[in-house]
């Protein structure tokens, strides 16, 4: 009992020997040294008044931190851009009763509050585009003549595909959006009656695709992903005999299911991701016919295994 009255005697001594202060933030420390850093005695609340002495509260400028007292009576020190002084005239004009700009203090989230939160709902979208290399399917045309060689290149092209981040997703694992290819490779066919054929493949690919995240951290993520692809063929042969040269054109199309796997190594350069991954594809049986002449291009189910290197941009 004598500590309290004590304690509300030197109270009531401190505030007839000493200046008023408000606090102008959301929260500000009291600190048990005059430095940042130091430890906090105890944590104010915007409007709490703050009891300075007359011998700080009389300079024209405050110090860098103003003395002051905690709960109990001990010397506390507190930021003096943190306060407004209380001096009953004009001068209290030169201050401002809130934060001049952005309070350093307020933690609080600007309102109105997203109906996910703490989960983030932000719409991404992700752009990429990169290089790819993949394996031939070595789809031949059908050719009476027996074969003395054949050479199959490596099929190369571009892949790109657009997302979203699903709209119920609170976790931002889940994407859907579009996926392409073009690619292109060729096959060089030499017969044993020395005539040769060049065939050059290309392949427009377009279709839905679905992603997850299924690892991520701060700086990695590793993806999982299926869909399908509508596909346009098209096909030009080159035939060389010993005395004539003709050139043919074959199309057609076809539908591939895919799946891939890929990581994602995020924010190489700003809102851009590096992509390294793979594409498994399967072309389902389908033929490729031409305007000008007889016989076609036969395809029964091929598969296709791809790589990838390329950039993300996030919007």
């Amino acid at each position: 009992m004598k500590k309290i009255i004590l304690l509300l005697n030197f109270l009531l001594m401190t505030k007839a020997y000493s200046y008023e202060a408000i606090v102008i933030v959301l929260e500000a420390p009291l600190l048990k040294e005059a430095k940042l850093g130091s430890t906090v005695l105890q944590v104010l609340r915007k409007g709490s008044k703050v009891y300075v002495p007359n011998e700080i509260g009389n300079q024209n400028e405050l110090p860098e931190f103003v003395q002051t007292y905690d709960r109990v009576g001990d010397i506390a020190f507190i930021p003096s851009k943190y306060i407004k002084m209380i001096t009953h005239d004009l001068s209290e004009n030169k201050t401002s009763i809130t934060y001049p700009v952005n309070d350093p203090t307020d933690y609080r989230l600007e309102e109105p509050i997203p109906e996910t939160y703490p989960f983030d709902n932000s719409p991404y979208l992700r752009a990429s585009l990169s290089y790819s290399m993949g394996n031939n399917t070595k789809t031949t045309a059908d050719y009476d003549a027996s074969f003395a060689d054949q050479n199959f290149s490596s099929e190369i092209g571009a892949r790109f595909s657009l997302t979203r981040k699903i709209s119920f997703d609170k976790y931002d694992r889940y994407y859907f959006g579009l996926i392409s290819f073009i690619s292109s490779a060729n096959n060089k066919i030499l017969f044993k009656n020395n005539n040769s054929v060049t065939e050059n493949h290309l392949v427009f690919r377009l279709g839905p695709s679905i992603s997850y995240d299924a690892y991520k951290n701060n700086d990695y993520r590793l993806t999982i992903g299926t869909g399908f692809t509508y596909n346009y063929h098209l096909t030009n042969l080159k035939v060389d005999a010993l005395e004539t040269s003709e050139e043919i054109s074959f199309n057609g199309y076809s539908l591939s299911p895919l799946a891939n796997i890929y990581l994602q190594a995020l924010d190489v350069f700003p809102k851009t991701d590096l992509l390294l991954g793979s594409d498994l594809s399967f072309y389902l049986p389908h033929s490729q016919i031409s305007k000008t002449a007889s016989g076609q291009i036969s395809s029964g189910l091929k598969s296709q295994v791809s790589f990838f290197l390329g950039l993300q941009a996030k919007y």
